[in-house]
């Protein structure tokens, strides 16, 4: 038998061949606008664009960014567009300052740093001094991620302590960005601001004439009367103008908290709230205030059998009851009612009809209301036929 003979053939390097350039990019974000974080973003921002573009093996693939928007939340624009980049191949390393820059959910934290392993992407946490493409990366990142999450929690807590002390010392707290009528002085007092305080009282004024949120929201669009924010008057913003004690110079407060996921709640009942009486200047007197409750009250919607189970097959929107000069009952789609046809061409049904159809077809769950056309032939309103579909059955909404 001839002996086996084996030569390890060593490798070699082309020694003009050019390694390829690590394609790199950086992550900031900051929780807040204010200028303090503001100049923190952008101190962040030129460390990272310097440090990668002097790096002669890097090969920069810019710096995304985020402000004002918590850790907590997966809904980032700098972030989301990021992680797209990484995932068609274009990123080769992530580098951030720390872990709760980049997040403070465990669970989400660890989801994206699995997923850009997987795609061959290490994220390099320089605080921290952590790669995840290392071995010991994951174990490490999982542990302090929790503590960034219970930091979190200890901040958050620590706040609304503060805040909640504010509170019961009758230190009311309110954004004048979004309260049309007041401006804060030199000293952080509410004072009046006259111009917007009479769009206010004209609102009050239209209201308690019997002129409804929708109608009054119609008139201020249709003269260009100007909202505190770029959007137009709607009804929901006049009906809130109207529901605010803080016109009559009171201010409720904790109406609203954050919870322990980082999301802002209702308060029904789960905190304490406080109300302080004639906090700032009224401008609206408390008796007409009142009167605009009483108004507001009695035009809540009234809930029948069918309310919220009726659908338009061509919006998806709930048909509501309408009472008719006459006294006639019907069923009408919403966006048609308060948008009119140019939205949505609509559904109508009359009560006598539905009540029937109701019969044969018992209306539990939500249903979509389809008219049935059996021949070319025009038919009056009273002479169409109609069915029920339930909405899980529906196959999509129709195109106008």
């Amino acid at each position: 038998m001839v002996k086996r003979k084996i030569t390890e053939i060593k490798g070699s390097l082309n020694p003009f061949t050019v390694p390829p350039k690590i394609r790199v990019c950086a992550y900031v974000r900051v929780s807040t606008e204010h200028s303090g974080q503001m100049n923190s973003l952008q101190n962040q921002t030129e460390y990272y664009e310097r440090k990668l573009k002097s790096n002669p093996a890097y090969e920069f693939c810019g710096i995304f960014s985020d402000t004002g928007i918590s850790g907590l939340k997966i809904d980032r624009p700098g972030l989301k567009a990021m992680l797209e980049k990484a995932r068609a191949g274009e990123i080769d390393i992530i580098i951030t300052k720390s872990v709760s820059r980049f997040a403070r959910n465990t669970l989400m934290l660890l989801k994206y740093v699995r997923e850009l392993k997987d795609a061959g992407v290490g994220v390099i946490f320089e605080e921290q001094n952590i790669n995840t493409i290392n071995a010991e990366g994951e174990l490490m990142l999982t542990v302090l991620a929790a503590i960034a999450e219970e930091e979190r929690k200890s901040v958050c807590a620590n706040v609304q302590w503060a805040m909640q002390n504010k509170f019961k010392r009758g230190e009311a707290m309110v954004d004048v960005n979004r309260l049309m009528g007041y401006d804060r002085d030199e000293n952080g007092s509410l004072v009046i601001n006259k111009k917007q305080a009479e769009i206010v009282k004209r609102i009050y004024n239209l209201y308690l004439n019997v002129i409804s949120g929708y109608k009054i929201a119609q008139i201020l669009n249709d003269e260009g009367v100007p909202t505190y924010t770029k959007n137009p008057w709607r009804s929901h913003r006049i009906l809130s103008i109207i529901s605010n004690e803080k016109y009559t110079g009171d201010c409720l407060m904790q109406k609203a908290f954050v919870n322990e996921e980082g999301k802002q709640v209702l308060n029904k009942g789960q905190k304490p709230k406080y109300y302080v009486e004639n906090a700032h200047p009224a401008i609206i007197p408390r008796t007409k205030w009142k009167a605009a409750q009483t108004i507001r009250e009695g035009r809540k919607k009234k809930e029948y059998p069918f309310t919220g189970l009726l659908k338009c097959p061509y919006c998806g929107a709930s048909l509501i009851r309408v009472i008719h000069q006459g006294g006639y009952v019907s069923w009408i789609c919403a966006t048609y009612q308060q948008k009119g046809k140019a939205v949505c061409i609509g559904m109508r049904i009359a009560d006598g009809i539905l009540e029937a159809l109701s019969k044969d077809y018992a209306i539990t769950e939500p249903m979509v209301l389809e008219e049935v056309n059996h021949d070319l032939r025009r038919k009056k309103r009273s002479e169409k036929d109609f069915r029920l579909i339930p909405v899980t059955q529906y196959n999509g909404w129709r195109e106008e």
